[in-house]
């Protein structure tokens, strides 16, 4: 099975403070991965350095074999990757089918509202 994301010796500091000492990761298609960790221990920073969303970073990231370590969040996204931070980043004044059509189309084989919703069976419910 070919490697969708693969990350190889991933480095990330917050200022001067080195955060990240060398991930190494291989996500193939297909695929559910789960990132797990006490509070602290670096896994909204991983995915921030992976989105290029940190400062400063080092190390390779592959998306489909395309390095992406110097590319910038609008790239990596346009690659089909996404970060859906916890914090229930929505907009208040829309309602929820409003809220799922605000990401772009960027790339063919995106999932479209009725998946998601059967994805996420609460979601149809607030419909």
């Amino acid at each position: 099975m070919a490697e969708t994301l693969t990350v190889d010796r991933l480095e990330a500091w917050y200022g001067d403070s080195k955060v990240l000492h060398g991930m190494d990761f291989n996500i193939h298609a297909g695929e559910v991965v789960t990132l797990l960790g006490r509070n602290g221990a670096g896994k909204t920073t991983t995915l921030k350095a992976i989105m290029g969303l940190m400062e400063r970073r080092a190390g390779s990231i592959r998306v489909d074999g395309a390095e992406i370590i110097a590319a910038a969040p609008y790239d990596i996204a346009r690659k089909g990757l996404a970060l859906c931070p916890e914090e229930r980043g929505i907009f208040a004044s829309l309602d929820v089918r409003e809220n799922l059509l605000l990401p772009p189309a960027l790339a063919k084989g995106g999932m479209t509202i009725a998946q998601v919703l059967d994805l996420f069976p609460n979601l149809k419910e607030r419909l």
